[in-house]
């Protein structure tokens, strides 16, 4: 099963790096378009060993204004090279490891089920790395970033904030998967008011987008979750929430959770008899040492 991923950037110096570095292990190939950046992203583009094409889109416009052409050109060349599902998503996004870990296997329920889009879970992460909102426009909504290309790829009309799949998949089935996708760029209060007047520059008579974009800095009804530590996120050059933060919560003690694969946090207890050995397969399902809570328990009963 091919997966690639696809991206469209702009003067992503700041969020690429972390990006490429989360997403690459998990992916056959990148495709990227390179929508006329005068910063570094081209360079960290080819410096990246798991991008196979850099196209580029040298036409003058604002942001997003040609952001319908560029995805297309994108799942053209995706679909050029081999791939047969595409991952989608932007370079201040970043999916969480458990779902990147089983990507292979929801591209192939996907095929067996005829469901060839599947959804992810987005969250705005909100003052700080570790915590997203709950409430309102800028709440958890589910969108389309894993899809089964077609054999055949039309291009959709002009437009900001339409689906990344094709029309030919506009009827598809559908299915959510238990995923998140964490976005960056709502963190800092000066990172949400830089986006509101982008979207308010481009989009002055809310055609793309009805509800306007008031929104992305309105804090009315504010309410947070911290992310659950299993669920979290890899961004290893930057500001990240890491793969092992569990370790050090409650959570993280109570089932011995070690951010190196692999590792246990606590060596086994000796084991007595064969009846007290306990099931090696499950010794580090989902990053949980079992071989070290199984141990904590015995010299608790002894």
């Amino acid at each position: 099963m091919t997966v690639f991923c696809v991206i469209s950037v702009r003067d992503e110096a700041r969020y690429l790096p972390g990006f490429l570095a989360h997403i690459a292990p998990y992916v056959d190939g990148i495709v990227a378009l390179d929508d006329g950046s005068t910063d570094t992203t081209r360079a960290l583009l080819a410096e990246e060993q798991r991008v196979v094409s850099i196209l580029s889109e040298t036409r003058p416009g604002p942001a997003h204004a040609h952001e319908t052409s560029n995805r297309h050109r994108l799942l053209m060349e995706a679909a050029r090279l081999g791939a047969r599902w595409v991952l989608c998503a932007d370079a201040d996004e970043r999916f969480e490891t458990l779902f990147l870990r089983r990507l292979r296997k929801e591209t192939r329920w996907g095929d067996r089920h005829g469901r060839p889009v599947r959804l992810v879970r987005i969250v705005n992460l909100w003052n700080s790395p570790d915590h997203y909102r709950l409430d309102g426009a800028c709440g958890p909504r589910w969108t389309p970033r894993l899809f089964a290309l077609p054999r055949t790829l039309s291009r959709r009309q002009p437009g900001m904030h339409q689906p990344w799949y094709p029309p030919e998949l506009d009827a598809a089935p559908q299915a959510v998967m238990d995923a998140k996708l964490y976005h960056l760029r709502m963190i800092d209060r000066a990172d949400r008011q830089a986006r509101f007047e982008k979207f308010s520059s481009v989009d002055p008579d809310h055609i793309h987008q009805a509800q306007g974009y008031a929104h992305l800095v309105d804090e009315t009804g504010l309410r947070l979750r911290r992310i659950f530590p299993l669920r979290g996120y890899a961004d290893p050059p930057g500001r990240t929430l890491p793969e092992g933060e569990g370790a050090r919560s409650a959570v993280g003690r109570a089932f011995h959770i070690d951010p190196t694969p692999g590792r246990k946090v606590l060596p086994p207890a000796p084991v007595r008899s064969r009846r007290a050995r306990p099931f090696r397969g499950w010794s580090h399902l989902h990053g949980m040492d079992f071989d070290a809570v199984f141990a904590e328990w015995r010299r608790r009963k002894s």
